[in-house]
């Protein structure tokens, strides 16, 4: 699976965000997350996106989730887990965002979510709910 950058397309509310082409249980799961995931999300409206994979914005600057991305850079056995809502994140300081990489689930989601939404992390509890819906957990935080 391919980590990708963000870039705003030519038109000024939809996005191009890369991602990465899934197949068989992590597309269904996937799929699925996308159907069930909110209009809004700390606030801010659902946007046009444009994606090989899926994924999902919301706001400008955009709070954007992919499903199916690699396992975050960094996590092991030992890093730790916050849990919101049910849901295990591993959080990564970006500079001028965070992002949260879910721990534990079936096909891992990101969530890129800017400084500008502070308390980021706050962007997870409309999030969640979706999340433990449609991705089954294959084990809990450690």
């Amino acid at each position: 699976m391919v980590m990708g950058l963000i870039a705003v397309a030519s038109c000024a509310s939809q996005l191009e965000v890369s991602g990465s082409e899934l197949g068989g249980a992590a597309a269904t799961m996937c799929s699925a997350l996308e159907e069930t995931l909110p209009d809004s999300v700390a606030g801010q409206s659902r946007r046009e996106v444009t994606s090989q994979g899926v994924a999902s914005a919301w706001g400008a600057p955009a709070i954007v989730l992919r499903c199916g991305v690699s396992d975050a850079v960094g996590l092991d056995p030992t890093s730790r887990c916050e849990v919101v809502d049910g849901v295990g994140w591993y959080t990564e300081a970006l500079g001028e965002a965070y992002r949260f990489t879910t721990i534990g689930r079936a096909v891992p989601v990101e969530v890129i979510v800017p400084d500008a939404y502070a308390p980021e992390a706050d962007a997870l509890i409309d999030l969640a709910s979706a999340v433990r819906e449609t991705i089954p957990r294959r084990r809990r935080c450690v």
